[in-house]
């Protein structure tokens, strides 16, 4: 695990690769290197790289180049199952000199040219430059748990890209200006999160994900190298041996994430996705299983208590954090500085003060991010599998309708209701996913909005589902490549490196992934049962009171915050004389969410948040 920097084009002070690299010391403390090769016309692939040491601690330094010096590669992630690959190439004729995962890419790529990327299972995000051809591929991972930003510009002196596994590292280049990109700031308001390839940055893009890039001589072309389950058809499997298939799959997957030479622990909450990763390394023989599991102090929904008892049963070395609260929104501009975007989930903070504590005793940390988008474990997954077919004819949002009169006067604990009411009601499918985890519907925002106008002529969402596809099915494809890697998979690289720590997400493997894709609709999702297939696997693992507890998830008191000892901090923010957003939002309307929420007429405590991480980010960067 590590970060990565430089660019490819004309060359720049030779400082400038080492102002790069120094922006993302966090993310590799434990050592650094750089190279700058020759392209063609005079032009470098100037390689920056900060290593965090996992995997051939001696052996692993990089940038690393082939044994013939024909490659050079960069890159950020591990490869997992490089032991198996190795041998494969070993039996090839391939020569290794390390033990190293990275060596592994560099005689792929000899080997199998692009084809290399799909038998990876890991994450990854690299730059490998050739010798030969003097070129250069840049990679993301399938699912884009590794990220990766680019900028591609013209100088005087030729075309010049600059690339980065954070965007601070892009803006350290002295050709970099950054400027806002006023349609993100537009899109953010819906989603809460910009869709990619956009960011923030006008002319910063993301490498998508299972796509590559190449580099000749200043012309850039780009490939999809992989594509996602959710998008081909497949037959559906026989269902007796599902449980058993899903096991297989599943260990594996675990299994090849516990490789490292250093220690591994694991996050603990009180719910299913990271109990079955823990159990599962108990029922491998995994020695020694450190957990941590985070709560606040005063809540009487905290998660300690279930995550204690869950750690007692399975047997592991259990750390709790309990936090104030109070004080947790002092960490937004350091933060916002990390992700180059607002932290719009209130989740990032525990998750990243989580990751603090757990570097104190381990070095790898396994989490349990993807497993309701592979899945079905969203209450939105419920309701498209069962009503997403009326969509179309309108009766969907007839029941949405109803279902908001009947919670409009509802005690809090019906927000999840009301959730669902207000996304049943959108017509169209982005609409509704909007509704299900965004902030502004699309006429709220428009309301909001004195900005220039924004004109979209297609979707801001990937929407290639295999035609056919079910409702459920449109779903998971669109977390599968939205919502997960342009905010939860950011998310937990983001939060997990800024505390030098390596995060490994077992749900996540492509392989598991393909193998979900074939699986019959009532093996996600059967009767109210969500997960199906996760839960009646883990069972003879699992307690039982962990197999039925409810979605929890990590909770902030954010509705109080804005009723209390943020409702004076948010107005001096957003509605204050150098407020940034009041060149683009109603400085009136945002006053009366505000006064509404304040004084319990409304709760619009996901708007607030979103616009007041969003206004931290901007006076961090603009």
């Amino acid at each position: 695990m590590c970060g990565i920097t430089g660019w490819l084009g004309p060359a720049f002070d030779p400082q400038t690769l080492s102002k790069m690299t120094d922006t993302i010391t966090h993310r590799g403390p434990d050592g650094e290197g750089q190279l700058v090769l020759p392209l063609k016309n005079g032009s470098v692939a100037a390689l920056g790289h900060r290593r965090l040491s996992i995997i051939d601690l001696a052996g692993g330094v990089q940038p690393m180049q082939s044994h013939d010096r024909r490659y050079t590669v960069v890159y950020n992630g591990e490869i997992y199952n490089f032991i198996e690959l190795r041998d494969e190439l070993r039996a090839e004729g391939a020569k290794f000199v390390t033990n190293s995962d990275t060596e592994v890419i560099l005689e792929a790529w000899r080997a199998w040219g692009i084809a290399a990327f799909t038998r990876f299972r890991g994450m990854f995000a690299l730059a490998l430059h050739d010798a030969e051809t003097r070129s250069v591929i840049l990679a993301r991972d399938p699912f884009g748990k590794k990220p990766l930003f680019i900028n591609e510009t013209k100088t005087a002196e030729g075309p010049l890209l600059v690339f980065g596994s954070e965007i601070r590292s892009v803006l350290a280049h002295p050709a970099m200006t950054p400027k806002l990109d006023v349609a993100s700031l537009y899109d953010y308001l819906s989603w809460r999160y910009v869709p990619g390839p956009a960011t923030f940055f006008e002319g910063i893009r993301k490498l998508l994900p299972g796509s590559c890039l190449y580099w000749n001589d200043g012309k850039i072309t780009e490939e999809r190298y992989w594509i996602p389950p959710e998008e081909l058809r497949r037959d559906q499997k026989k269902t007796q041996d599902a449980i058993e298939e899903f096991l297989d799959v599943f260990d594996q997957s675990v299994k090849i994430r516990l490789r490292a030479d250093v220690p591994l622990g694991a996050f603990l909450s009180s719910g299913l996705d990271s109990a079955s990763i823990v159990a599962t390394l108990a029922h491998l023989g995994a020695p020694e299983i450190r957990t941590f599991s985070v709560g606040f102090k005063g809540d009487p929904f905290s998660e300690l208590p279930a995550a204690a008892e869950t750690a007692a049963m399975i047997g592991t070395i259990h750390t709790p954090l309990e936090l104030e609260t109070d004080d947790l929104t002092q960490l937004l501009p350091m933060l916002s500085q990390h992700r180059g975007a607002p932290v719009a989930e209130t989740a990032d903070l525990p998750i990243y003060l989580m990751s603090i504590e757990a570097a104190k005793h381990v070095k790898v940390i396994l989490s349990g991010e993807g497993a309701d988008e592979m899945f079905a474990g969203y209450p939105k997954h419920l309701v498209e599998a069962y009503l997403g077919r009326f969509a179309p004819s309108g009766l969907l949002s007839l029941a949405g309708h109803a279902l908001s009169a009947a919670t409009a006067v509802a005690p809090v604990k019906a927000r999840r209701l009301r959730i669902a009411a207000r996304a049943m009601k959108a017509r169209g499918f982005e609409d509704r996913m909007i509704g299900w985890f965004g902030a502004l519907s699309r006429p709220e925002r428009a309301a909001l909005w004195r900005g220039p106008e924004i004109v979209r002529e297609t979707s801001q969402i990937p929407f290639n589902a295999a035609p056919g596809s079910s409702p459920l099915r449109k779903v998971l494809h669109f977390d599968q490549t939205s919502w997960l890697p342009d905010n939860l998979l950011e998310r937990m690289d983001m939060m997990t490196m800024a505390a030098s720590i390596e995060g490994r997400t077992p749900f996540m493997d492509v392989r598991l992934a393909e193998w979900a894709s074939s699986l019959p609709q009532n093996w996600r999702i059967q009767g109210r049962t969500t997960k199906r297939i996760v839960r009646e696997a883990l069972n003879p693992r699992l307690p039982d009171a962990v197999i039925k507890r409810p979605k929890n998830g990590f909770k902030l008191p954010v509705t109080q915050w804005f009723r209390g000892p943020l409702r004076e901090p948010f107005r001096d923010m957003l509605l204050g004389h150098d407020a940034i957003t009041s060149d683009y939002l109603d400085q009136a309307a945002i006053s009366k969410l505000a006064d509404d929420h304040a004084e319990g007429r409304a709760d619009h405590d996901k708007t607030l948040w979103a616009l007041y991480a969003l206004e931290t980010f901007l006076k961090e960067f603009f």
